[in-house]
């Protein structure tokens, strides 16, 4: 026997505003994580020009030129030269206090468009100002430029804050916005199955009659003989 189902007991009738969790909630999650994710993104890809940029090439001298620095109270100026770059290459720093060099115990490098700048000295400046730089080398062949001599240490702390954390938080948001779609799907489903079960009106020509009166109507038993008379085979 083939049940008979009301208006609106299909899947595709289950009224949307029953259904958790909401859109708007849903749409508001993928949003978000979109969101840190382009974050993440454009901080890897700022964090890679501002190493790009870490040295002044505008300002690049050969030996025996010169070249100004802006000492500030957060920054870390160094002193690059163009690889390769020769030994016993000595600087000086004139400006409004007194100012020091020291020798990095890492390596580091930049590489721009083939060519390579080697990271030598590190600037130090009690007094904040414009500083002029001055380089030479014995055979006076080599090239340098100031710099932030700031390295990976702080390459690495960028690329932290602006890309990996933005990336994490934006990937969580998208398995939490991946299990709602589920969750939403699992109670639609549910929706749906309830509404086929909802018992529908009969089928005509089937189920109990009723009087003149309807359901509410007056109700007749099957005739009963009286007491006492004979029982007819």
């Amino acid at each position: 026997m083939s049940k008979h189902l009301g208006p609106g007991a299909g899947p595709s009738h289950v009224d949307p505003s029953l259904i958790r969790p909401r859109r708007g909630v849903l749409a508001g999650v993928w949003v978000a994580a979109g969101l840190l994710l382009l974050g993440a993104v454009a901080g890897f890809v700022l964090t890679l020009v501002s190493a790009v940029d870490a040295v002044d090439r505008d300002q690049a001298f050969r030996s025996g030129g010169s070249a100004r620095v802006e000492v500030t109270g957060d920054g870390e100026p160094a002193v690059y030269g163009r690889a390769p770059v020769p030994e016993r290459a000595e600087c000086t720093l004139d400006g409004p206090g007194e100012a020091t060099f020291s020798r990095y115990g890492a390596s580091y490098t930049v590489k721009l468009n083939r060519t390579t700048w080697v990271r030598l000295l590190r600037i130090e400046a009690g007094t904040p100002g414009t500083y002029t730089l001055r380089c030479t080398d014995p055979a006076g062949s080599a090239t340098f430029a100031p710099g932030d001599g700031a390295g990976l240490g702080a390459l690495a702390d960028a690329l932290l804050l602006r890309s990996a954390l933005p990336g994490v938080a934006g990937l969580a948001l998208a398995g939490v916005a991946i299990a709602l779609v589920v969750r939403r799907s699992r109670h639609r489903n549910r929706l749906a199955a309830e509404a086929l079960g909802r018992p529908g009106p009969p089928p005509h020509g089937n189920g109990p009659s009723y009087g003149p009166g309807g359901p509410a109507g007056p109700q007749h038993d099957a005739w009963q003989p009286p007491p006492g008379a004979p029982r007819q085979e």
